[in-house]
């Protein structure tokens, strides 16, 4: 067997090498990774004796912890495909993906965040799904629907049965199948494959310097590429130490890159503003950090210097990426902060990017365009839906992003935003992107998110939610837009506001916000 192959085989050679080097951290617990190994064994023979079959797929709706990575690769040593589930959804949402998938199994950590195992496999019989079978994580062991109750019955299976389905796996076998966020209709399953993912995983390993002596912490959902394929997994594929963190405190953070000299330290800007605009950070020691990668939303100039300056990072680097194609670009320590801050950075290794004009061909250089992805990475396509596939894969095999950006003469990409959240004030384009960075210049201000709201004469006008700094006049604020940007740029209305609605994957939701907006009666 090609150890190459699929995602278990390779952590499992990880395994091998590093037995007695500490692989997961939480709390005082700590998995080296001879027990990692072992508990993978025993999950993946469970599943064998739960009569989960190559082919077949399983939900895990739970935080960021070691049993989650325990299960997902046992799911995935046995030949089957891992669901990952939002932890914000409710029933109601969690049971559209495990229904469109036909999970046979559920497991899920009841009372985290609402989540109710036996509520939403009841829900997804309601709309005619089959019966599900949930094991919750933190149940009592005692418990028939327990985690160690599930695992009892690897005790009746046989070891070379669970060493001939890991060595079946081949790179064209379904590792996961993850869903969307279903902003613009019903979440899609986007289906990956081991083979790419590993050839992914381990160049985000050389990319980013990843090795065995790293201590990785990840706060990024493990629901979420970021901290799955982006996280935990090329971790543990460097042997390094991985420690999941399930929810953000700016505390209990700093408390642990002191204590446990924290090296690899990924997440999106929001996570870091926190640490900085924390009131004691100079009485943590930071000066184990050596490496962020930091994305998911737009980042502004100084935080990049503060990171490396206050944080003590000695790398900093902003990535773009998606669940159709996982990380397509990249910028590169060396670049300055300004270019990390301002620019998506190049095309990932392996992978081609460029942007195309509304007919489908390449932009001129700075040329506004859709951001399309072509190689390796993107997706096997959307689970039982050709039609979606078509849309989002042209037949030259290039993976249309949706998303609106530039390229550089040097190669450099900048996303302006989403296509379709791209605002037209009066028949003039106003690009989310451009207007938040020109607002961040204003050292009053901290963060700033811009939607479109409707309006009577021009059809749409800007609404910016804005985090100050310190205060500042709505007035004085206008009157600074009026004088750096266009007046069809220039927002129409400034909400003050104390922090960001953010999504499960810690990016800025601006759907929530124009359900404040609509709440508020801004516009019309």
């Amino acid at each position: 067997m090609d150890s190459f192959e699929s995602i278990p085989a390779v952590i499992h050679g990880a395994c091998m090498k590093y037995p007695d080097k500490v692989a997961i951290v939480e709390g005082k617990a700590r998995i080296t990774y001879k027990e990692l190994d072992e508990r993978i064994a025993i999950c993946a023979k469970a599943f064998i004796s739960a009569g989960v079959k190559p082919g077949d797929r399983v939900g895990l709706w739970a935080p960021n912890s070691s049993e989650w990575i325990i299960v997902a690769l046992g799911i995935q040593s046995v030949g089957a495909a891992l669901v990952p589930i939002n932890t914000r959804y409710k029933s109601v949402e969690a049971s559209f993906p495990l229904q469109k998938t036909e999970a046979k199994l559920l497991f899920t950590a009841d009372g985290f965040m609402g989540i109710e195992g036996a509520e939403v496999s009841a829900r997804v019989r309601k709309e005619g799904g089959a019966e599900i079978r949930t094991i919750n994580i933190n149940g009592d062991d005692m418990d028939e629907d327990s985690l160690s109750s599930f695992l009892s019955g690897a005790q009746n299976i046989d070891d070379d049965l669970r060493i001939q389905r890991l060595k079946n796996i081949s790179d064209t076998t379904l590792s996961d199948i993850m869903f969307t966020s279903g902003s613009t209709g019903k979440p899609k399953g986007v289906r990956h494959l081991h083979g790419p993912t590993v050839r992914q995983t381990f160049n985000t390993v050389e990319e980013n310097e990843l090795s065995a002596v790293d201590r990785m912490l990840v706060i990024n959902p493990f629901f979420h590429v970021f901290g799955y394929t982006g996280g935990w997994m090329p971790a543990l594929f460097s042997g390094a130490t991985v420690y999941p963190f399930p929810v953000f405190d700016v505390d209990q953070v700093l408390e642990i890159i002191q204590e446990e000299g924290i090296t690899y330290f990924p997440g999106p800007p929001t996570i870091f503003h926190s640490l900085l605009e924390h009131p004691r950070l100079q009485d943590y020691d930071m000066n184990s950090l050596r490496f962020s990668l930091t994305g998911s939303a737009d980042v502004p100039v100084d935080l990049i210097q503060r990171m490396i300056d206050e944080l003590t990072f000695d790398r900093v680097v902003q990535a773009y990426g998606m669940t159709e194609c996982g990380t397509a670009t990249n910028t590169v320590a060396s670049d300055s902060p300004e270019t990390i801050a301002t620019t998506i950075g190049k095309a990932s290794k392996d992978l081609e990017v460029r942007v195309v004009d509304d007919k489908n061909e390449p932009a001129e250089a700075g040329e506004k365009g859709e951001i399309v992805v072509r190689g390796y990475a993107v997706m096997d396509g959307y689970l039982d839906d050709d039609d979606a596939t078509a849309a989002a894969i042209d037949q030259e095999g290039w993976l249309h992003t949706g998303d609106l950006g530039t390229c550089d003469e040097n190669g450099y990409f900048k996303i302006l935003g989403r296509i379709k959240d791209m605002i037209i004030v009066g028949g003039f384009n106003v690009y989310p992107a451009e207007v938040e960075d020109m607002m961040r210049e204003h050292p009053s201000i901290r963060d700033v998110a811009l939607i479109g709201v409707p309006d009577d004469r021009l059809g749409e006008v800007g609404c910016a939610f804005v985090i100050v700094r310190e205060p500042i006049q709505q007035d004085e604020l206008f009157l600074w837009c009026r004088e750096i940007m266009a007046n069809f740029k220039v927002p129409r209305y400034i909400e003050f506001i104390d922090e960001f609605p953010l999504t499960g994957s810690n990016k800025i939701s601006k759907l929530a916000l124009r359900e404040i907006a609509d709440q508020e009666e801004i516009g019309g």
